[in-house]
């Protein structure tokens, strides 16, 4: 039943696009409107696929790909990219980056007294150690964050510590 109203309307779309076709007039415009006119004939002709296609997908058993989480698995990785863009430029000139971080977090009202210390020979965890005075839980989370949107590494890698004499 569908392909007879179906293919009923595509003759009708056809008988009324070349009435329309002889009435336009020429030139530049004429190019722009059989474009057009094309294009919704292309649509009508199109249409019992994209219902197919539709059903198709609305058939289709998608539960599979919930039980396979691979988020995490991605933001790791994200995160060893990250970390593998930044680490040559950080151990290139520890010293002048370290200086500028503590400039940085000497700024903050909060901070008292700040040392940056940047890994470089990857035996820790963490990549870059901040020991800071007064110490706080909030500000370590605030100084970690600042510091990781400074350098362009993931919070992960930035340990902030308790001040050390």
């Amino acid at each position: 039943m569908y392909w007879r109203e179906w293919l009923q309307t595509l003759l009708s779309l056809v008988i009324l696009l070349g009435i329309v076709e002889m009435l336009l007039p020429s030139g530049e415009l004429a190019k722009y409107s059989k474009l057009v006119l094309g294009l919704a004939l292309m649509l009508a002709i199109l249409q019992p696929l994209t219902i197919l296609l539709n059903q198709d997908l609305q058939n289709m058993d998608l539960t599979w790909i919930s039980s396979i989480s691979s988020e995490p698995q991605v933001q790791v990785l994200a995160e060893r990219v990250q970390l593998a863009a930044t680490t040559p430029f950080l151990k290139q000139d520890e010293v002048t980056f370290a200086t500028q971080i503590e400039t940085v977090l000497l700024g903050l009202e909060y901070v008292e007294n700040v040392k940056v210390h940047i890994e470089s020979t990857g035996q820790s965890d963490a990549l870059i150690h901040i020991f800071l005075q007064p110490f706080g839980e909030s500000r370590k989370k605030t100084v970690g964050e600042i510091v990781a949107s400074m350098l362009n590494v993931p919070v992960n890698q930035i340990s902030v510590e308790r001040w050390r004499e």
